[in-house]
């Protein structure tokens, strides 16, 4: 495919972009926990998760990396238009992904870790992305993984996807297990508010009809200055 070299650069770029990232916010993440990971955490449920963003990363970047004699066996049976097609729409997955990405990890801050911890003079974070979704980082992995099926069209990819968002769903659930531990009536009021990984269509509904009146009321007040003029 002639489009074959810019779709895996653009893979590349951007496990590299994600990679980076995830480096930087495991360094600056030096928080003190307030306590170790309690005797309830079940690490069966982390574990998954941890094992198939790696098999995610490392297949997707050998898929980027390789000539196309080396990877034709695992890719879709497209026509030419179509694979540009998919090759553009992935980059959109791309750019969501890195911006959702940072921009959860800027908004939680030190509250991040590896794993599953409540950390010293720890605070719900409910505000930025969390004021729509619990797990916005784990959205950002899945818009990210979608770019990567788009761009590299590849049948292994698309069996693993179901097996990725699975371990997500599993560590996800053990991560609210702690923090309604830690935050008790708090955290259950939020997770009502919102979705685990896609925000609830009445609270966007609210935010665009509360937007929608303050910018009416602008407009008014503008509109009345300007005949008291």
């Amino acid at each position: 495919m002639e489009n074959l070299l810019f779709r895996q650069i653009a893979c590349a770029v951007f496990l590299l972009l994600l990679g980076g990232a995830r480096y930087y916010f495991v360094s600056v993440s030096t928080h003190p926990a307030d306590r170790s990971p309690p005797p309830s955490v079940n690490w069966a449920r982390q574990i998954p998760a941890y094992f198939a963003s790696t098999v995610w990363i490392i297949y997707a970047a050998w898929l980027a990396l390789l000539p196309e004699q080396f990877v034709g066996w695992d890719t879709w049976p497209l026509s030419r238009w179509v694979s540009n097609l998919l090759g553009w729409v992935a980059v959109p997955f791309f750019s969501a992904g890195l911006c959702l990405f940072w921009y959860s990890h800027y908004t939680i801050g030190r509250y991040w870790s590896m794993q599953i911890q409540l950390k010293e003079a720890h605070r719900l974070v409910t505000h930025g992305p969390y004021g729509y979704v619990r797990h916005p980082l784990y959205t950002a992995l899945f818009l990210g993984y979608l770019g990567t099926l788009l761009a590299l069209q590849s049948w292994m990819l698309a069996a693993w996807f179901p097996v990725f968002v699975a371990s997500y769903v599993l560590f996800a659930r053990e991560e609210e297990n702690i923090m309604e531990g830690g935050f008790g009536e708090a955290y259950r009021a939020y997770r009502r508010q919102t979705g685990m990984f896609l925000p609830r269509w009445r609270r966007i509904c609210a935010d665009v009809s509360r937007a929608v009146v303050r910018w009416r009321a602008r407009s008014f007040d503008t509109q009345r200055t300007g005949d008291d003029e």
